[in-house]
């Protein structure tokens, strides 16, 4: 039996902001119900999938509105790279903090609560006070995108300068004031390990209320309501090959590793493929080792399956940089989570209660 963990110990903190009263849609039969989803490409940088089952496209469109409008004031408070009016969002935070303590939203201090109690209980593989190191990563990614044939790395002696002020401790939070204060004016947040998990708990009690079964996307976030009205006992969610062919995939191939059985749960992945760019002929990502300051090189892809978005958004990108081994022992450790892991040579691993989920791998080794 795993035990809990004090990982789990401020998410409940994060739910605090959106009661969940009564949460849940009242049940009825499937006939009164029709599956409708619509896609939006502006938030968080991502494509957004909402997926669920209404009484008409108006109860659809009005619910999945109200969402979108969440998520969108959600993603100006995390954006780390533009400013929104006298919004005292991150962007601002990151300006402003090393002169005065910064009041912010509730939701962006929940936020910064729940990391800060992970930091102290020792999970420091994820380090949202990288902001420095990342941004310098971010800087050059952009350029190598932008003119590919000039694309080159941070050099290490910046990122080397640039990481000795990534120190979580240098962050003061005034949990009666609600202000953020930054001890080395050279600190920085980098919010990209977490929003997007953050930002799906945040939105699914409003989704309970008003559907009763409905699947958000947010890239590789993904929550999976109650199954399905069609029969089925659970939602399918594909987890994407790292290694897929893009050639054999426009030939009619397929691009999925597995697929995920699940309902009432969340399924996030970490990938090497989602955000990189070449440098002469190498691909380099953007999920940085904090021992390294570097691409990790020790998985190209984990998934994480368990209750809460923001947790499996955190421990993702965790097990990602840490070896399997190490990674393996922190899943077993916590209640209600699961792991895939994918080796750089295609190996897979699992987690020893993943194989429930999954429909390819099913044996714990």
């Amino acid at each position: 039996m795993k035990r809990g963990a004090r990982i789990l110990s401020l998410f409940m903190l994060c739910l605090l902001v959106l009661p969940m009263g009564s949460c849940r849609a009242a049940a009825a039969p499937a006939g009164e119900y029709t599956r409708f989803s619509r896609r939006v490409f502006d938030i968080f940088d991502t494509e957004i999938t909402l997926m669920g089952y209404a009484a008409s496209q108006e109860a659809f469109d009005r619910a999945t509105d109200h969402t979108v409008d969440q998520l969108r004031e959600l993603n100006q408070i995390f954006d780390g790279y533009n400013a929104y009016g006298d919004l005292h969002n991150l962007w601002y935070v990151n300006e402003h903090a090393a002169q005065a303590p910064v009041e912010v939203p509730d939701v962006f201090y929940s936020l910064l609560v729940w990391c800060r109690d992970q930091w102290r209980a020792g999970f420091r593989a994820t380090n949202i006070a990288m902001g420095s190191v990342l941004k310098i990563w971010h800087d050059y990614r952009t350029a190598g995108l932008d003119q590919p044939a000039l694309a080159q790395l941070p050099p290490f002696d910046v990122l080397t300068d640039a990481a000795q002020h990534t120190d979580f401790e240098n962050l003061v939070l005034d949990d009666e004031k609600h202000t953020v204060f930054y001890a080395d004016p050279q600190l920085r947040l980098d919010l990209g390990a977490v929003a997007k998990g953050y930002a799906a708990d945040l939105v699914l009690p409003d989704l309970m209320a008003a559907m009763p079964s409905f699947l958000i996307s947010l890239g590789g976030n993904v929550y999976a309501g109650n199954a399905p009205l069609d029969g089925r006992a659970n939602w399918n969610v594909g987890v994407q090959d790292p290694q897929a062919d893009p050639v054999q995939v426009a030939l009619g191939g397929t691009d999925i590793l597995d697929v995920l059985a699940v309902h009432d749960l969340t399924v996030v992945t970490s990938g090497d493929y989602w955000r990189y760019y070449v440098v002469d002929g190498k691909k380099y990502h953007h999920i940085i080792d904090p021992e390294t300051l570097m691409p990790s090189t020790k998985m190209i892809s984990v998934s994480v399956v368990c209750e809460s978005s923001l947790l499996a958004d955190y421990l993702s990108t965790t097990l990602f940089i840490l070896p399997y081994e190490d990674g393996l022992q922190l899943v077993e450790q916590l209640d209600g989570v699961e792991a895939m892991w994918v080796e750089p040579d295609g190996t897979v691993r699992i987690s020893s209660g993943m194989g429930q989920y999954s429909r390819n791998f099913s044996t714990f080794q």
